[in-house]
């Protein structure tokens, strides 16, 4: 998953992003769910807790740029674990 963030930042960095646009929740959920499924995950409970995954992100840094800038602390969030 933290692949994937770091993927999205440097994406984001080229777009110069300032919000979560469709593109960069879909890259988001589908580096989640392969990430997911590799682990074991079916495709149902992947997308299921990626969805929610991708709910917290957006909620608690708006700006996409500023979940990257605390990607550690985010990728450690109790809300961000509570998804499943």
């Amino acid at each position: 998953m933290k692949q994937l963030m770091l993927l999205l930042l440097a994406t984001c960095f080229l777009t110069a992003c300032s919000g979560w646009d469709s593109e960069h929740k879909d890259l988001f959920l589908q580096g989640c769910i392969s990430g997911a499924v590799e682990d074991g995950m079916s495709d149902a409970a992947a997308k299921s807790m990626c969805d929610c995954r991708l709910e917290v992100a957006m909620k608690k840094y708006p700006k996409m740029s500023d979940a990257f800038e605390h990607l550690d602390s985010l990728m450690a969030d109790p809300d961000m674990k509570a998804c499943k």
